[in-house]
């Protein structure tokens, strides 16, 4: 037993010699997670001294020291930024602009040196400016329904202090740092996309990939592009990752051997130029990871030292996190490391010698034919493909789950039908930036990429290919959203009525993701109103949900429908056509749906002379959400005294009620719909 337990211990001490980088890494990880993980810090250090590595066990405990500093550090910082912006009426921030988005920046503040998020129409700045903005601080909170668009994961995820809403802000011109770097880096990168989307071509969505396959740029990058990738199962296709820049090296690898060049030199150009492909496209961390990999494998060759995958793979972890403590909490940076160590453990094991497509196994190999050698190569290949695509899938299965509440049931084989077309689509757009010659292969890349999105839409169409961790919603359940602005959707039933969608950005950025990872399938909607805040997400949704009916109840008059549906009976009161047209919310009807346990009358923000012409018989419900009308409000007395028993939603809009206007609390059960979470009823 003790020779057992000898050869185990001596089994392990000879693993961390062979990649004593490791132990260091752990450390740092318990140490940027904190809390009870900070065993794994401690533990570490232990393993490496009882394997009597103490050179490997000091590393680990310096790492982790740095790490924890790093933290304290920030932690710091942002409580000064905080403190400075609470303490004065006009918070003003001024510093670099780190980062340019979509629609904001990110300005690192001289004073407390911590990053912050500026949003709006006026804080559009490029990367390496000075400006000094004035601010208003922006709320932070918790995505309402898991899975969903997480603000405050996703700052902390990029080491962001704050998010604030840029007032007024002015650049005081470009600096020399960094930054400024990264803003020539944007500069080449929308240079060279204008060769892969010339004039015309903006809403082309196979130059949209081309643009994102190729360069990362994804900023004419249509949402339903997207979609059809992330339900597709290949959303990382849509970005450089650690996959474009292996196929970038090799490109650039196979060139370089035509030339006469010393063995140093190829390699210090093969270097370079990934570098620069790195920078331009955006420095994300899968495709950095990539890098500094490669890097350090070439460094290893060069001075002839034994190169241990897992020793480069930690390194590379470690380069990252001790200059960036943030990324451990960021998905890319988890999903591009796992996602490697398990596509590495997948090859070792599953590559052994044996083939699926072998030729006779009793033919020596040496006197293979050339029929036999192809065989044998697209054994390898065909092997290579399935391996890495059932190890990346299988490893990122629970992480997507635990991380963003969904997963996709077809991404392995679509993976693997569209690697083979990677590299002609990325080699023809790799040629398009040529000058000159570039638009010879323009077409043919557009090709290319036009099959790659064709193959992944068809995946992405079919039945349950990207599904919701949460599971389906009972028949009886309900749901009341709050979207902003005092506007709300609500949907009865599952699947059942969806009342109000809200504007076309709200509907795909906050009604679909809603429904989708609450677990419920519309099958009717009804619009209250014409404004676009109720209908104007109505395409979107339809999209999504092909057999979605669609009722215009605002277009109704002096009538009462009523519908049949999978999860009950749904009538619609119209508006009289004796109110007004001024206030919008006249046109509101009123909708009862009847489940098999349970009822639920909608009166939302209809007037009273609407609600006081309810049929009798409808005058029945379980639950009553109500909102605020401001010419004739129903207010929650009138519905407590004419529908005794029910329990109230007060819809956003209803806030304008007084205390005088809601029944006690002792009387009557209500609940409020906020913008921390929905109202959600089983």
């Amino acid at each position: 037993m003790d020779g057992k337990r000898g050869g185990i211990r001596e089994s392990v001490r000879r693993w961390v010699l062979a990649s004593p980088l490791f132990i260091p890494l752990v450390a740092v990880c318990g140490a940027l997670w904190g809390g009870q993980l900070w065993g794994l810090s401690f533990v570490a250090c232990l393993l490496a001294a009882v394997c009597k590595q103490w050179r490997v066990c000091i590393a680990a405990v310096l790492c982790a020291a740095v790490a924890w500093l790093h933290v304290l550090q920030t932690d710091a910082e942002q409580e000064t930024l905080l403190n400075k912006i609470h303490s004065v009426a006009a918070p003003r921030v001024c510093g670099i602009v780190e980062r340019s988005l979509t629609n904001g920046c990110v300005v690192r503040d001289d004073e407390s040196g911590a990053p912050v998020l500026l949003r709006g129409p006026q804080a559009a700045f490029k990367s390496g400016e000075y400006i000094v903005a004035d601010i208003e601080l922006l709320p932070s909170s918790p995505a309402p329904i898991l899975g969903m668009f997480d603000s405050a994961a996703w700052m902390r995820s990029q080491g962001i202090a704050t998010g604030a809403y840029c007032i007024k802000a002015e650049s005081l011109g470009n600096t020399f740092s960094f930054a400024a770097f990264r803003g020539l880096a944007d500069d080449l990168r929308a240079f060279f996309a204008a060769s892969l989307m010339p004039a015309g071509y903006e809403d082309d969505a196979r130059a949209q990939v081309l643009c994102a396959l190729v360069l990362g740029d994804k900023t004419y990058s249509d949402p339903q592009t997207v979609d059809v990738f992330k339900y597709g199962g290949c959303l990382h296709i849509f970005a450089v990752s650690g996959l474009h820049v292996g196929i970038i090296a090799g490109i650039v690898y196979f060139v370089l051997s035509r030339f006469m060049l010393r063995t140093r030199l190829r390699t210090i150009l093969l270097l370079a130029i990934t570098a620069l492909y790195v920078f331009m496209t955006g420095l994300a961390v899968p495709a950095l990871r990539a890098f500094l990999m490669l890097a350090l494998i070439m460094l290893g060759r060069e001075l002839k030292r034994p190169v241990s995958m897992v020793n480069i793979w930690s390194a590379a972890a470690l380069l990252i996190l001790l200059t960036s403590p943030w990324q451990i909490h960021n998905a890319g940076f988890l999903l591009s490391f796992v996602v490697y160590a398990a596509i590495g453990i997948g090859i070792r094991y599953g590559m052994k010698p044996g083939a699926w497509l072998r030729p006779d196994p009793f033919v020596p190999p040496r006197i293979y034919n050339k029929k036999e050698r192809l065989i044998v190569q697209a054994d390898l290949w065909l092997r290579g493909v399935v391996i890495m695509s059932m190890s990346a899938w299988l490893v990122s299965l629970p992480i997507t789950m635990g991380l963003f509440h969904s997963f996709n049931l077809y991404g392995v084989f679509v993976n693997i039908i569209i690697t083979p077309l990677l590299l002609p689509t990325m080699l023809s757009g790799l040629l398009c930036l040529i000058p000159w010659v570039g638009c010879w292969f323009h077409s043919f890349a557009l090709s290319c990429a036009g099959v790659l999105l064709s193959i992944v839409g068809f995946v992405a169409d079919l039945p349950n290919a990207y599904l919701p961790y949460q599971a389906a919603q009972d028949a009886d359940a309900l749901m009341v959203y709050h979207t902003g602005y005092h506007d709300a959707f609500c949907v009865l039933g599952n699947p059942g009525v969806l009342i109000n969608c809200g504007n076309e950005q709200t509907a795909r950025f906050c009604t679909q993701p809603a429904l989708f990872h609450a677990g419920f399938q519309p099958s009717l909607l009804v619009t209250t109103q014409k404004r676009a805040s109720c209908s104007g997400g109505q395409g979107v949704l339809q999209a999504h949900y092909p057999h979605l009916q669609v009722l215009p109840a605002w277009q109704l008059k002096d009538e009462v429908r009523v519908f049949s549906t999978t999860a009950g009976t749904v009538s619609v009161v119209s508006a009289s056509a004796e109110l007004k047209d001024s206030p919008v919310q006249n046109a509101s009807p009123i909708v009862l749906w009847e489940g098999e346990t349970r009822s639920v009358l909608y009166v939302g923000d209809a007037s009273l002379l609407t609600f006081e012409r309810i049929p009798e018989y409808m005058l029945k419900a379980d639950f009553v959400i109500c909102g605020y009308n401001p010419a004739l409000p129903v207010t929650p007395l009138h519905v407590s005294g004419g529908i005794p028993g029910a329990q109230l939603i007060l819809l956003p809009s209803a806030a304008s009620f007084t205390e005088h206007e809601l029944p006690p609390d002792d009387k009557v059960k209500m609940w409020r719909v906020n913008t921390d979470s929905p109202c959600l009823i089983r």
